[in-house]
């Protein structure tokens, strides 16, 4: 059933195919008449005329490529740097019209060889077979392509999100989403490219869907020894001295309510667990406010005489 309909739709194409190719040759042909008429002045071969269009071709068709490519990577900073939502399709977009110039730029020098135009018109008549031999190849291509555009309409992630491949468990940003794969930057700067078939199937964590703000869990464990009400108080101003800390009780909430909650989680064979919940804009500040809290916690509690809880071992004799 899947090779008729192959067949079918190759079929009804041929003919429009045709057509579009005879007219891409006139169009050719009558660019290189004028193009050897004046090399034949400058006393030239018939067949340099050929290949000055041919270079002439690729060197613009490069050039649109390059000019394209820059407009689309300004547009898409400037509309990252607002907020934009629609760089993703921004995206898919400079894909769609360079595999556009690319193509039309190959129609156009293969149409000035001669008997090279033939054999492509002939091939591309032969569309049942062409489509049946292109169907086993791309499937792949095709899914990641159709993952892709469904990436695109119901947007699970856009540029610049932080996420989590949870299958792999691999974080970073979302650098970029092409036709064919999604590339993540990670924390160490290397990018991991993924199908669009793969990841669009996949369990993906977003830590900007509908709210950017990040909640980290930060966990002290302290002696049995120490004072654990001084350590919980101390641990919460240190929290509220950070500056990247956000406050994310509402009004109502603020009458009853500590800012930073911290909480004795567990009660440990050799340490009293406590728990501050972090609060930061998105995942680079709160990561950033993550480490900044180590260093800070660990100075005022040396300061305050509260022990850390850490494994060690006592021998009597």
């Amino acid at each position: 059933m899947l090779f008729q309909a192959m067949k079918t739709a190759a079929g009804s194409g041929t003919i429009t195919t045709d057509s579009a190719m005879e007219a891409t040759n006139d169009a050719t042909n009558d660019v290189i008449r004028n193009v050897q008429s004046i090399t034949s002045m400058l006393h030239l071969p018939s067949w340099f005329g050929r290949l000055l269009f041919i270079v002439i071709t690729i060197l613009v068709m490069l050039w649109l490529v390059r000019i394209v490519n820059h407009a689309f990577r300004r547009t898409k900073d400037a509309m990252l740097a607002s907020g934009n939502t629609d760089v993703t399709l921004l995206s898919f977009a400079r894909y769609v019209v360079v595999v556009g110039i690319y193509f039309i730029g190959s129609v156009v020098v293969v149409s000035s060889i001669p008997g090279a135009s033939d054999s492509l018109t002939a091939l591309l008549a032969s569309g049942s077979i062409v489509a049946v031999v292109v169907g086993f190849a791309a499937q792949d291509t095709l899914g990641n392509v159709a993952g892709g555009v469904m990436i695109l309409f119901f947007k699970p992630f856009i540029i610049g999100d932080f996420v989590r491949y949870v299958d792999s468990n691999v974080s970073g940003v979302i650098e970029e989403i092409t036709l064919r794969h999604t590339a993540i930057r990670t924390p160490e700067n290397k990018r991991i490219i993924i199908p669009n078939g793969t990841i669009n199937s996949a369990v993906i964590e977003n830590a900007n869907y509908a709210d950017k703000r990040i909640c980290e869990l930060f966990n002290v464990g302290i002696t049995y020894e120490s004072d654990m009400e001084k350590a919980i108080q101390l641990l919460r101003d240190e929290v509220m001295r950070q500056p990247l800390h956000l406050d994310v009780r509402t009004p109502e909430e603020k009458l009853t309510q500590p800012e930073v909650k911290v909480e004795v989680v567990e009660l440990a064979d050799s340490a009293v667990i406590l728990r501050a919940w972090l609060w930061a804009a998105d995942q680079t500040d709160a990561t950033a406010l993550k480490f900044a809290l180590n260093r800070s916690v660990k100075n005022r509690f040396d300061a305050e005489n509260i022990e850390f809880a850490y494994p060690h071992i006592t021998i009597t004799k």
